[in-house]
């Protein structure tokens, strides 16, 4: 029996400009100055695997797996030349995240980004990898513009470094009078960091701890000393430091029903209200959602890497993985989304958190994906949702406002 021979370069783009993929491939070619052309075929692969796996049951109690991706990449090649091609992309050091974060902004808020829409940073751990995110509010989630990976063991310096350039490295894709507002939570409430992000014209709003010293009229303080009533919220002036003074507002919050007061705190001056600073920290809870799909929705928690330094292979893999994320959001946020909604979800019968309904826009998404009566229309609506990003207005603009 002749051997089969392996597809030709040809015949893979011909499968690159079929349908879906080949609109993802076009859509990642945007970026070819900037990555190999090698890469970009690899990336849209591999959404599309995603995608098609989001469809359905992905086994292993719904956790995402190396060798289901390797399945479902489009090609015509052996299960063991496709696991060899995703271990080849995965731990291929020409393709550096990082250079991949304007594309990343642009996918998310449009290529005239400016900073009115709040962006989240926090911190997860996926199967001992510890992951930084930040990302954009929508649809009650968070969608990410860039993340970077590590291991405690495989710090050369420190993580605050990390953290700071990677804010570095997302702000200076805005303009600097128009920067977003950057939420931040307990961790991050170092007075260090918070004198660079002032120097430097990044706006923040952090919550800090209540054993936080601050100088209020002169003398030291806790922050667990300012005390308001349920419901209430009040504003002062302080300082964070004795010695580098650096001046700041703090606004103290305690929702009715909350078991912990908020302190948060902004740059002296801030032009937001203190109520909008209290509902914007409010939304910050979103990423945590986002984290929630990523580790058990979508299988994220399964993925093993056998290798001594994993966290290179997990940056390179939620690069396509972010996008696919995206594309499910905004299946599950038009108005098409509305009769899938309609069609399966069973709504609350007292209202949580201002609505009735159950399911979630991802949720929502991958049902139109999955489910017969509305796949091959979903299908086409993510044609119409790439032509949107690839001309550069952003997956905000696309389908309806976020709540």
């Amino acid at each position: 029996m002749r051997r089969k021979k392996p597809q030709s370069a040809p015949h893979q783009e011909r499968i690159l400009s079929d349908g879906l993929l080949g609109t993802i491939f076009h859509l990642w070619v945007l970026y070819r100055g900037k990555i190999r052309i090698t890469l970009i075929r690899n990336l849209a692969l591999l959404t599309h695997a995603l995608l098609t796996l989001f469809q359905g049951a992905r086994g292993g109690n719904g956790f995402l797996s190396q060798a289901a991706l390797a399945r479902c990449l489009p090609l015509g090649s052996s299960p063991k030349g496709r696991e060899q091609r995703l271990s080849r992309f995965l731990e291929n050091p020409r393709l550096t995240p990082e250079i991949l974060i304007p594309l990343q902004i642009a996918l998310v808020l449009g290529i005239q980004a400016a900073g009115s829409v709040p962006l989240i940073l926090d911190q997860t751990t996926i199967r001992g990898i510890q992951t930084l995110l930040i990302g954009a509010l929508f649809q009650g989630r968070v969608l990410p513009v860039a993340f970077s990976c590590f291991t405690h063991a495989g710090i050369r310096k420190s993580q605050n470094i990390l953290e700071h350039a990677l804010i570095l490295t997302v702000m200076s894709c805005f303009p600097v009078e128009s920067r977003p507002l950057l939420i931040m939570d307990r961790g991050y409430a170092r007075v260090a960091l918070l004198e660079k992000l002032r120097r430097e014209g990044i706006p923040f709003l952090v919550r800090a701890k209540a054993k936080v010293i601050v100088y209020y009229q002169g003398k030291p303080r806790l922050l667990g000393r300012f005390t308001v009533q349920p419901g209430q919220r009040r504003r002062y002036q302080v300082l964070s430091h004795s010695q580098k003074k650096e001046p700041l507002d703090l606004i103290v919050f305690r929702g009715k029903g909350y078991q912990e007061t908020w302190y948060l705190l902004v740059p002296r001056g801030f032009p937001l209200t203190t109520k909008e600073i209290v509902d914007l920290y409010a939304k910050r809870m979103s990423i945590e959602q986002g984290f929630r799909d990523w580790k058990t929705h979508l299988g994220v928690r399964g993925l093993v890497f056998r290798t001594p330094d994993p966290a290179p292979r997990l940056t390179r893999l939620l690069l396509a993985f972010s996008l696919s994320y995206l594309i499910c959001l905004a299946l599950g946020a038009t108005e098409a989304a509305e009769k899938v909604r309609a069609f399966v979800e069973i709504p609350r019968r007292k209202p949580r958190h201002g609505t009735t309904r159950t399911l979630s826009a991802l949720t929502i998404g991958i049902l139109r994906l999955s489910l017969p009566p509305f796949a091959s229309k979903a299908k086409r609506e993510i044609g119409k949702i790439l032509t949107v990003l690839a001309k550069g207005k952003g997956v905000i603009a696309y389908g309806a406002s976020p709540p």
